[in-house]
């Protein structure tokens, strides 16, 4: 695969994928934009951003003072301090809800209508249809995306975020983007390419950490 040039990774970009909306939102802030709005195509919804974007994804269940939401949030006052917008899975509790009390309206949950009774107070929200495309939102389309620890549903974010870099061997044309892992899954992954069911270079172009200041220093040298 061609080394990404990350030059590119904070312009302009649109993509469809399926699913529908119930409720759209556009949110601007002073360095980004961020628009997710039904398509003109049936069952379709699309994406758009540009600018500093950053997805924050993990574990719904830990506690505020755990290490990982603290990292969550110190990330999420990073690029909120630099004019850009926080995208996470919209709950009112875990990584998702140390990154929306601190992005507050610069931060975009992504919610279906069964997870009514858990969405956090902070920020607006988009409501799509089903798990699925809030899974796709999340995992694929912002030129930035963080995966802390989590449970199945982190695992699946994981998983989609991983392939869908990957895919750029297939489509050239795919804009960058940084992928940052927690060092949480480094061992299920070796597990996996000992296994020979991962190949080695689907891993190629992730970045592990194992705190906030990776993350911020590495954004900070593109943004």
């Amino acid at each position: 695969m061609a080394k990404q040039n990350l030059e590119e990774i904070f312009q302009k970009k649109k993509r469809r994928l399926l699913g529908e909306i119930i409720k759209e939102v556009e949110l601007k802030s002073a360095k980004a934009w961020v628009s997710i709005h039904g398509s003109s195509q049936e069952y379709l919804l699309t994406y758009e951003s540009e600018g500093l974007v950053v997805s924050i994804n993990g574990s719904g269940t830990i506690k505020a003072d755990h290490p990982q939401a603290q990292d969550a949030a110190r990330i999420t006052e990073y690029v909120v301090a630099n004019g850009g917008i926080v995208m996470n899975g919209g709950r009112k509790s875990g990584i998702m809800e140390a990154s929306s009390k601190i992005g507050k309206e610069n931060s975009l949950g992504i919610v279906f209508p069964e997870l009514e009774k858990e969405i956090s107070k902070y920020g607006p929200r988009v409501v799509v249809n089903a798990p699925t495309p809030r899974i796709e939102l999340l995992a694929t389309c912002a030129p930035i995306i963080v995966i802390f620890r989590g449970g199945l549903g982190t695992l699946m974010m994981l998983m989609r975020a991983i392939t869908h870099i990957n895919n750029r061997k297939y489509h050239p044309e795919q804009l960058p983007q940084l992928v940052f892992i927690s060092n949480y899954w480094i061992g299920l992954l070796q597990t996996l390419m000992n296994m020979e069911t991962l190949p080695r270079e689907f891993l190629a172009e992730l970045e592990f950490f194992s705190s906030a200041d990776e993350i911020i220093k590495k954004i900070s040298k593109i943004s």
